[in-house]
């Protein structure tokens, strides 16, 4: 009887099984319910102001410090704890707390990176997130920030956002939102903005629909992702000063990128390699234009070949954000397919696009619908021999709706990059560029 006993109390003690396991608490409320989200470990009524308190989530199991997301409000609230329960089963650290005013968000941030060990968090590595209002921060402060449903100010220095229209909501909010995203546009912020096109204002806390899911899964990979540890530039091509001037940047589906930038000035040149390569493939070329007065970014593509596109496009806006006024996307084979496909999809296309041994597709990536779309002047450039490439070259100028284009196919096997071996045809991609960026 004794071990009967002993056996049941245990079986009370480790609690029901993950699978069978039912949600006790306010944070049922969200419409999204993932493993793990009610089993957060948490720290409550930590005071961190006059009257002011905050609480932190970590996943159960985490050790060591965690990167973490803050969440102002009433902390008690269902939606905060349900989001908060979210963060941490995602891997990150949660802090909700109470706020006052705008001041007191400061002060929140300010006491969790002075306490950051006791808390378990890594106080280099914050964002925020925001429901019905969103509150700036420098942005040099802070790694990001969502905010859903909210009216935002275009006079605001917010951090990297994600924000989170509904477009069911009021017109003064969303028309808020509207104006935002175009200043955002017009300045290449770092800005993404996703509508839930059928949901009304708080729709994170129903109804139940597969959309609010997916945008709040979508949030979630936002958060990760701006919080992951910087990635730094491995290539054992670069120098030490080049690695230390590393530009790291995100695509639209949450990657993150880096490259080495060189060089300085108002025109930049994005420089996407080819299959299985990296950004060794364009830094010595890179050297040289930099050298010339360009401000230069050769950068490592994602694994997959039909992220490229986006990688291209998020390369593009990252050299705008660091100062270029005029880019020229090139790319060698896919990346050449990369930058075709990035500069039709682009909200400001560039200002010349330069295709070396492009293929005309790949997987999803259709390089005869992208130059269809294309309006930025273009060179393509193949060698007759590499096959099918120079018939590929052939026909992507011809689909190519730019009334600025160029053909050269030209004697010879060479593939991509290493047509700039020749001295003539470099001479003719740098001629292109000057041309069309002065």
């Amino acid at each position: 009887m004794r071990v009967v006993v002993v056996l049941l109390a245990a079986a009370v003690v480790a609690g029901p099984a993950a699978g069978t396991y039912r949600n006790p608490t306010p944070g049922r409320a969200v419409v999204l319910q993932i493993p793990g989200m009610h089993r957060a470990k948490v720290q409550r009524n930590i005071v961190y102001g006059r009257g002011l308190r905050l609480d932190v989530y970590r996943p159960r199991n985490a050790r060591g410090s965690l990167p973490a997301v803050l969440l102002g409000g009433r902390r008690s609230s269902p939606q905060k704890i349900g989001w908060a329960q979210l963060i941490a089963a995602s891997g990150l650290a949660a802090v909700p707390f109470d706020l006052r005013s705008d001041r007191g968000v400061g002060a929140a941030i300010a006491y969790v990176r002075a306490h950051a060990r006791r808390l378990g968090i890594d106080g280099g590595r914050l964002c925020t997130l925001w429901f019905s209002s969103a509150h700036s921060q420098p942005t040099s402060s802070l790694r990001c920030s969502a905010v859903y449903y909210a009216p935002l100010d275009t006079a605001t220095n917010y951090p990297p956002m994600l924000v989170v229209k509904a477009g069911r909501d009021g017109a003064g909010i969303n028309d808020s939102i509207d104006r935002f995203a175009a200043a955002a546009r017009e300045q290449h912020a770092d800005v993404r903005v996703v509508t839930n096109v059928n949901a009304k204002h708080g729709f994170d806390l129903g109804p139940r629909t597969a959309r609010t899911r997916a945008v709040m899964r979508e949030t979630l990979r936002f958060l990760r992702a701006r919080l992951a540890r910087p990635l730094r530039v491995p290539d054992v091509c670069a120098t030490r000063a080049e690695r230390a001037a590393a530009l790291r940047f995100f695509t639209a589906d949450d990657r993150q990128l880096v490259g080495v930038q060189l060089g300085s000035g108002p025109v930049g040149i994005v420089l996407a390699h080819g299959s299985n390569g990296s950004l060794c493939e364009w830094i010595g070329y890179a050297r040289e234009l930099a050298a010339d007065g360009y401000r230069v970014l050769a950068y490592d593509a994602g694994p997959e070949f039909n992220g490229v596109g986006l990688d291209a496009e998020g390369a593009t806006e990252a050299l705008r954000r660091a100062g270029a006024q005029r880019v020229v996307i090139m790319g060698s084979s896919l990346g050449a397919l990369a930058a075709l496909v990035a500069g039709a999809a682009l909200p400001v296309q560039p200002d010349a696009v330069v295709s070396l041994s492009a293929p005309d597709s790949l997987g999803y990536l259709h390089g005869l619908d992208a130059v269809a779309r294309l309006r930025s002047p273009v060179l393509f450039m193949a060698a007759q021999e590499d096959e099918p490439f120079s018939d590929d070259a052939r026909e992507l100028y011809a689909a190519a709706a730019s009334a600025d284009k160029q053909l050269h196919v030209v004697p010879g096997l060479v593939h991509g990059s290493g047509l700039l071996e020749d001295p003539s045809l470099k001479a003719t991609v740098w001629s292109f560029i000057a041309s069309h960026t002065r």
